[in-house]
């Protein structure tokens, strides 16, 4: 269906650039891919040493790659019915409330769904970390766990996390314990992400990851639309608008999000197609970036 080029190399991730940068927004992408569908051995055929973490209680799925130069860690989207009733427990909970601080008075709140799944495969996470950066030279603190809230050494490279989908917003949550917990974080690409917070979530997220974390999100695609503002939630980090027509936007207003809508809407309406869902495949984001 989505015309994507196989290789049997993954496209390399740079941890120079600061900022965005579409060639690692493209790499970010493939990684997505690979964690949606291929396993371990796949990834060995094609020299990339990765490894998986599934909790099959949660149905939440990571994937670690030691890239050499830095370290990405990929979170699986929606695969199944068990997949989309986490997306559904939309009620906001209180998570990790030692590092959850208050703003302007009100708790930090995050999706319950999302939250279960991370915490679920956080600690695995973590350990494999630190091992690729042991592996890479780096020296740790054998009192560095998940929570302990220990500096980590700037050396081994930076970490990029991404997730497409449910995985997108697994990523955020991630990426704000690795902030912790000191550990350097090279970008945070997501695709086709639901929101993930209230709005004091989102504040306290912008406050150290904002300027390293982008949303991609493909004209009509519904899923980055919920769960809804009139919920009380709140999308962080700068988004990367992909308009109807073609190129792309940082941050775009309003009046170009809903022009963009309107025209996709109308061309769905005219070829009959399911442009809504059709949008948010992953493939579908992998096509669309691969000449921007």
């Amino acid at each position: 269906m989505f015309d994507v080029p196989n290789s049997l190399t993954m496209l390399p991730l740079d941890p120079t650039p600061f900022g965005f940068s579409w060639p690692n927004a493209r790499a970010c992408a493939e990684r997505c891919a690979a964690a949606n569908g291929q396993t371990s051995r796949s990834l060995e055929a094609m020299g990339v040493s990765g490894q998986f973490f599934v909790n099959r209680d949660r149905d939440a799925a990571a994937v670690v790659i030691n890239e050499g130069n830095c370290i990405s860690v990929a979170f699986r989207g929606s695969s199944c019915l068990r997949d989309w009733i986490q997306n559904f427990k939309i009620l906001k909970d209180h998570p990790r409330a030692k590092y959850f601080h208050a703003y302007d008075g009100r708790p930090a709140e995050i999706h319950e769904g999302f939250k279960e799944d991370v915490d679920s495969i956080t600690a695995d996470l973590i350990t494999a970390i630190k091992n690729c950066r042991q592996d890479a030279g780096s020296t740790l603190p054998s009192a560095v766990t998940a929570g302990s809230g220990r500096a980590v050494p700037e050396t081994g490279g930076p970490i990029f996390v991404t997730g497409h989908s449910k995985g997108g917003g697994e990523a955020i949550d991630f990426a704000l314990e690795l902030q912790r917990l000191k550990f350097p974080i090279g970008g945070v690409y997501t695709f086709g992400q639901p929101r993930v917070g209230d709005r004091a979530f989102a504040n306290l997220y912008n406050e150290t990851l904002y300027e390293e974390t982008f949303r991609v999100v493909n004209q009509n695609d519904i899923v980055p639309r919920v769960p809804g503002v009139l919920l009380g939630y709140k999308h962080c980090g700068q988004e990367i608008f992909l308009p109807v027509g073609g190129g792309w936007d940082l941050n775009p207003s309003l009046f170009t999000t809903f022009f963009s809508d309107a025209l996709g809407l109308w061309a769905a309406y005219r070829h009959e197609t399911d442009v809504l869902m059709a949008d948010h495949n992953i493939f579908a984001y992998q096509k669309r970036i691969q000449i921007l």
